[in-house]
């Protein structure tokens, strides 16, 4: 696990500046390398393989999401499935819930677009 890490943060602390896209304007490292290795977390496969798919994935949703409307929606679509009463503020709201439905079909698309599985 640390040699994923390391890989990853070797992988934005070098390429990601250069491949920096405006879409991406804002988005933290730590907030990139934290989706990156959820992600690859995840999955099973060669972990070079998914650590490229997983950020073609939020690259992805770099062209939809502003980085505060990414870290608004992908808290709400976890936060969402909190059981009990902690949830039940966000499961009741019809708001919260369209917001989780989109994101959660946008991360489905971007990753049908890296031929993610």
């Amino acid at each position: 696990m640390r040699l994923i890490s390391y890989l990853v943060i070797v992988f934005f602390s070098f390429v990601a500046p250069v491949a920096h896209s405006a879409e991406m304007e804002g988005y933290s490292t730590v907030l990139r390398v934290e989706f990156v290795l959820e992600c690859m977390r995840d999955r099973e496969g060669m972990r070079y393989e998914m650590m490229h798919k997983c950020s073609c994935v939020l690259d992805r949703l770099g062209e939809i999401y502003s980085a505060r409307e990414f870290v608004d929606a992908s808290t709400t679509s976890k936060a969402i499935t909190i059981s009990g009463e902690r949830g039940a503020a966000l499961r009741d709201n019809e708001q919260a819930k369209q917001v989780a439905l989109a994101f959660r079909d946008s991360v489905k698309r971007a990753e049908a677009d890296c031929f993610l599985r």
